[in-house]
Parts: structure tokens; C-alpha cells; sequence
């Protein structure tokens, strides 16, 4: 090998050899000082911050009242419509609705207040329902033997109904109705005779809620016996109420929010009337909702109010037929006295005997 080719090989060997040793080298040094790197955020891990807010659990479904037995008649509607007398407007689907059954098993309205007539029946009163008039009953029968009242359903009341409800609550006879969204006009027309109606859409609030802004919380506005021991009360679907004396019991938050304006503020949903409560809403009622809050408390001072008080002292007159209709001679002139065939003729008076043919041997 020539000196020139032996010279070139032991320099590249020498280059080659220094560039590892530095890359070597460097490696070490880089090994030695790890590179700064900005955090990465993590906050949307952190379950804590996103988990919905609830409210706590509450008591059993108690009652203060110490009255003896009295009787509360019930009128749920039908199972087939909405409550208040309409279909709920609330944009909510259940496609696992259990089918309509007896009070006791899965599914049925009469399921919906439970909670409500266990209370008065424990505590040693009578629960009668009313099923309307498609089943034969009379209300103003059932009434006249009562000493409170109570409807989720005001709307599907007939005409007749509804005039005797009237008549029991100017008695003195306590009254409690329940109007979900959907029911504003069907409430109007059955409270307008104590100055009390509903109002269009429903209550809905992004802050003060159940877990879900349909779940609006709800809160006293003030000191009473419906409200008693009550501070904050759990509504599924509010839908606003009002009266004319302005005697508002529950109320929403300021965050809360109508359906049909948008507009933000403090809703009333329960109201008061001498011896008529109406509450904007029926979920409270229901066995799963009862124990939310203070539902359970609410819950019992209802059925405080329904038994308290004065006996009503009403009368409704003679029976009528469905609907209202006077059955064939069933009506009773004013002075006690039925004329023969039975139905006595709108002034009630009886019309005079038709003139008989006289005996051959009288003059004519």
C-alpha cells in the first residue's frame, strides 16, 4: 500500500472515530438535561367539576294533624290524557310509560298521588276516587259527604262538576288542584271563580335544578301552614299560576327562565285562596319524587290542609244524570210535590187534571 493511500484511510478513520465520540458525548449531555415542556391541561378529567348538582334526599311523608277521620275525594282523570286537562307541553319522551293498572301495582294515575293518600289513610281517614262521570258516580253525591277535595285534572271536570266543586270550596270545603304545562286555560276557567289561573309554558331553570333544567327547585315565599318546615321543594314540570290577591306560596329562583318568552325571573307555582290551594304541578306528588328535598314535607302539610278546618255544610239539590241532564221524572217542583207522571214542567207548577166526561146521569 502506497504511503498517500495509508495516509487518506488513517484520516477518515480519525474523522469517522471523532464524530461518534462527540455524538456519543452529546448524547450523555442531552440524557442529562431533559427538555422543558408546557402541561398539558387536564381539567377535563376532572369528573368532579361536571357532575350534575342534586338535592339531597329527604324525609318520610309525615302529618301533624291530629283531626278524627274525615273523607277526601279524589279525581285523577283519565289515564289516557295528559294531567291538567291536556297534553304536557314539556318536550320530554318516555317510550317506557308503564300501561294504566289499580292503585298499588306498576303504572296507573291513581299510582301518582300515593304518597299523598297513604298519609291520610294511615292517619285514619277515608280515601274515595272519583273516576268522572263515565263511571256512574256522582260528584256532587260524593261532595256532599265530604270534607276535602282533591283534582289533578281540572279540565276533564264536566260542567256540572265543576260547578259543585265551586260550591264545596264557597262551603268552606278544602280544595287541592294540581295544573301541569299544558293545563293553563283548563285551570283558568275552573279557579277564575276564586280569581285563580295559569299561565302558558312552563318553568325551566340552567342553575337552580335536579340534575336536569326541567327540575326546577322551588322555595317558600313565605311563612304558612302549607309551607311549614318546607325550604326547598322539587318541581319535574312547572307550569305558573297566579291568583288575583297575589297569595303566592311557592316560588321559582331568579335564574329561571318561561317557555314562551324566554324571559328570566322568579315564577309563582303554588298559590293559595281561603280554603283552595293550587300547586303548578303534579310530580311532587308521585312516589319517586316524594322523597326528594322536602317534597315529603310539602307533601304532609297538604294533607294537613285537607283535614283541617270546618265541615262544609253544602247541599246540591236533586240527583241529576250524567252529565248534568235531569233524568225522566226525576225533577221536584219547588214545593217538595211531584204532579202524577212523575217530571213537573219547567215553572214547576203541576198542570190542572184533564176534564173527565160526566156520569150519564148528570147535566152537562
Amino acid at each position: 500500500m502506497s504511503v498517500d493511500l495509508r495516509t487518506t484511510v488513517g484520516v477518515f478513520a480519525l474523522v469517522f472515530l471523532s464524530i461518534i465520540g462527540v455524538a456519543a458525548v452529546g448524547g450523555v449531555v442531552l440524557d442529562n438535561a431533559p427538555p422543558e415542556t408546557d402541561a398539558v391541561a387536564d381539567d377535563h378529567w376532572q369528573l368532579d367539576s361536571v357532575e350534575p348538582e342534586t338535592v339531597s334526599e329527604g324525609g318520610a311523608v309525615e302529618m301533624e294533624s291530629t283531626e278524627s277521620s274525615n273523607t277526601v275525594v279524589v279525581h285523577l282523570g283519565s289515564g289516557t290524557s295528559g294531567l291538567g286537562g291536556g297534553t304536557s307541553i314539556l318536550p320530554i319522551e318516555d317510550s317506557n310509560a308503564p300501561a294504566e293498572s289499580d292503585i298499588g301495582t306498576l303504572g296507573g294515575v291513581q299510582r301518582g298521588v300515593a304518597p299523598l293518600t297513604a298519609a291520610l289513610v294511615e292517619n285514619g281517614h277515608e280515601v274515595r276516587f272519583y273516576g268522572g262521570i263515565a263511571t256512574g258516580e256522582r260528584l256532587p253525591t260524593m261532595l256532599s259527604d265530604a270534607d276535602a277535595f282533591v283534582t289533578t285534572s281540572p279540565g276533564s271536570l264536566s260542567a256540572t262538576d265543576a260547578d259543585a266543586v265551586e260550591s264545596f270550596v264557597d262551603a268552606g270545603g278544602r280544595t287541592l288542584v294540581t295544573s301541569d304545562p299544558g293545563g293553563a286555560g283548563a285551570l283558568t276557567d275552573f279557579g277564575s271563580p276564586f280569581g285563580v289561573y295559569g299561565e302558558a309554558g312552563y318553568v325551566y331553570d340552567m342553575e337552580n335544578n335536579d340534575a336536569n333544567y326541567l327540575s326546577v327547585i322551588v322555595e317558600p315565599t313565605g311563612t304558612g301552614s302549607l309551607t311549614e318546615g318546607v325550604e326547598r321543594v322539587v318541581f319535574r314540570g312547572a307550569a305558573p299560576v297566579g291568583a288575583a290577591n297575589g297569595s303566592a306560596t311557592l316560588a321559582t329562583a331568579e335564574t329561571s327562565q318561561l317557555s314562551t318568552t324566554r324571559g328570566a325571573g322568579s315564577y309563582d307555582v303554588a298559590v293559595r285562596n281561603g280554603s283552595l290551594a293550587v300547586m303548578g304541578d303534579s310530580s311532587f306528588l308521585e312516589p319517586e319524587n316524594a322523597g326528594r328535598a322536602d317534597n315529603g314535607a310539602l307533601i304532609g302539610n297538604v294533607a294537613d290542609f285537607l283535614v283541617t278546618g270546618e265541615n262544609p255544610d253544602v247541599s246540591f239539590g236533586p240527583p241529576t244524570g250524567p252529565g248534568g241532564a235531569v233524568p225522566p221524572g226525576g225533577a221536584v217542583p219547588p214545593n217538595g210535590t211531584a204532579p202524577p207522571g212523575g217530571a213537573a214542567p219547567p215553572n214547576g207548577t203541576a198542570p190542572p187534571p184533564e176534564p173527565t166526561d160526566p156520569p150519564e146521569n148528570a147535566t152537562a
